[in-house]
């Protein structure tokens, strides 16, 4: 009891005792009191953390921000499971809880509550994802069709390979799913190791239909494609005999597209690399600079920006920022004799390179209006908090449609040529209306089931009824496209007259409300929806197990960063 309370002596007698927690003077004496005083007050004192210990049902009432007043109870293994969570959100250590500030803090803020040690934190991780792993399971095998991979390959700092892998689906309520099932340590990057890990994976999910599976133009990924496609049709889970499995990486595309773009104005990005290397490279020479972009009256914010030259959105934003100040870097070189001088000097990596003349400029400018068109499409197109299959193609064609229609037909023609356009879209279409086949064949209803159904009711009934039920039954077959007069799903589909594709306009909604309308096609969507058109969501999952790989935690096994990873 003495633990709750300071003992107040007189003459070195005890007299009283001060409660800790509301600083009440309450009588002691040890032969006149006792500590019968003392426990009453302990169990009654207000501000006591402890008094409601004996009585597992009180509740407390407070306030959290935002909330409303709600009732709380002390309650250990919740206030320890949002323990192991804050560690997995917010990539924390195991031994956290063993930091002293962190124990002062929660001594004050909740002190019945005792931090788990870092080992008993592990163990509440661990089984935190086998419990997240079985709901997703669950929900995996609920409400999903069919899954869209992506994969991709990272070595992290200890010079370990890794491979992740992320599946996108629609669910039933028409919302994307983007979930890591796995990241996995492997020995090497070849082709069959890729499609057997893959394979692995969906095994361990019970996962298996596949659409696609998206992944960068490396050689050794064709390899892992090629596995998988054998072992899909040997199971008959593909579409299309798998023929549309491989996805390439249309980020990747894109970064090969401007790379080659970059090259054909090498040296001029070179020259504005190395003047803005110059300046940077002292405190003196960006004061003498900034003073003489106010001479100038330069109107903007952004200020010089050095690249990664191996990054050409980083490229971009330096030429964009730079080209501001071409009136600055010329008086800047009058001022400064030494500018001139060092650019054209014979030291360093890239020599002689040259200071930026009117030419450079202009290449400058015309690379960063070129740059910007694709900055703005990944910035639109290369999410994965939202579908993207069905923005790519309307972006690179810059018309603004989301139905294969007359106009995406007039769309590959600008693309790709009065002589090519035409063998593309037969193509297209081609394909379009064989998915279309074969997913009228897996989920259309069953047309000789319903006419029989009707039947056999019609002799029961008798009369006039079963001309109208005969009548009924011939309409559901037209509807299903069970006469060849008659129009198909796609071509009613096509033959509409496309919405208004505002900023609003959500693709997924629109399909949910017309699933009923459009039955195979929405399966079919609903698949092609969910393809991500480059890997975006892996590569985020990557830099998540670079913060958990770094050098202060190296000794982390395979299976924890998973385990942190995926939770």
């Amino acid at each position: 009891m003495w633990n709750h309370f300071e003992k107040i002596l007189a003459d070195g007698v005890l007299q009283k005792g001060k409660c800790n927690y509301c600083k009440t003077d309450i009588a002691a004496h040890t032969v006149h009191n006792g500590t019968s005083a003392l426990r009453k007050h302990f169990n009654v004192c207000k501000r006591n953390p402890h008094k409601n210990i004996g009585d597992s049902k009180q509740s407390v009432l407070q306030v959290n921000n935002g909330d409303s007043v709600h009732a709380w109870k002390f309650d250990p293994e919740a206030i320890r499971n949002s323990f192991a969570a804050m560690i997995i959100e917010d990539e924390l250590p195991f031994a956290f809880g063993e930091k002293s500030g962190f124990k002062k803090f929660v001594s004050v803020a909740c002190p019945r509550f005792l931090v788990p040690s870092r080992r008993t934190c592990t163990r509440d991780t661990v089984r935190i994802y086998f419990e997240e792993k079985s709901k997703l399971k669950l929900f995996l095998k609920e409400q999903c069709e069919r899954v869209c991979l992506t994969t991709d390959c990272w070595t992290s700092q200890q010079q370990e390979s890794f491979i992740t892998v992320t599946a996108h689906f629609i669910c039933n309520e028409w919302k994307l799913h983007k979930k890591i099932i796995s990241f996995f340590k492997v020995k090497g990057h070849k082709g069959d190791d890729i499609g057997k890990h893959l394979q692995k994976t969906l095994i361990d999910w019970g996962v298996e239909k596949v659409m696609t599976i998206t992944i960068d133009n490396a050689s050794s990924n064709d390899g892992g494609i090629v596995y998988m496609k054998k072992e899909l049709n040997k199971a008959n889970n593909s579409i299309a005999g798998a023929k549309y499995l491989h996805m390439r990486c249309a980020a990747h595309i894109v970064n090969l597209i401007v790379t080659d773009g970059l090259k054909e104005v090498e040296i001029s990005v070179k020259r504005v690399r190395a003047a803005v290397i110059y300046v940077k490279n002292s405190p003196t020479r960006i004061t003498k600079f900034k003073e003489c972009a106010e001479l100038e009256k330069v109107d903007t914010k952004a200020f010089l920006n050095l690249d990664v030259a191996t990054r050409w959105n980083s490229t971009y934003f330096m030429l964009k920022a730079i080209v501001s100040y071409e009136r600055v870097f010329a008086r800047y070189s009058d001022e400064d004799p030494y500018f001139a001088l060092d650019l054209l000097s014979d030291k360093g990596k890239d020599k002689c390179i040259g200071v930026p003349d009117d030419n450079d400029w202009e290449n400058a400018r015309k690379m960063a209006d070129f740059l910007g068109h694709f900055a703005d499409l990944t910035t639109r197109v290369f999410a994965s908090l939202h579908v993207t299959a069905n923005n790519f193609f309307h972006e690179i064609g810059e018309v603004n449609l989301y139905k294969l229609s007359d106009y995406t037909q007039f769309a590959i023609s600008k693309i790709y040529g009065e002589d090519n356009g035409p063998k593309v879209w037969a193509a297209v279409n081609k394909c379009l209306r064989d998915l279309f086949g074969e997913y009228k064949i897996m989920y259309a209803p069953n047309i000789a089931s319903s006419q029989a159904i009707f039947s056999l009711e019609a002799e029961a009934s008798g009369g006039r009824g079963s001309m109208m039920k005969s009548l009924m039954a011939k309409k559901m077959k037209l509807n299903n496209g069970g006469s060849s007069s008659s129009k198909s799903e796609l071509d009613k589909f096509l033959a509409e007259e496309p919405d208004d594709d505002g900023p609003k306009f959500d693709i997924l909604a629109w399909w949910k409300g017309n699933s009923s309308r459009f039955h195979v096609l929405a399966c079919l969507a609903r698949d092609v929806l969910a393809i991500p058109i480059s890997t975006v969501a892996s590569k985020s999952a990557f830099s998540t197990g670079g913060r958990f790989l770094d050098d202060f935690r190296t000794s982390l096994t395979p299976f924890m960063v998973e385990a942190l990873v995926c939770t």
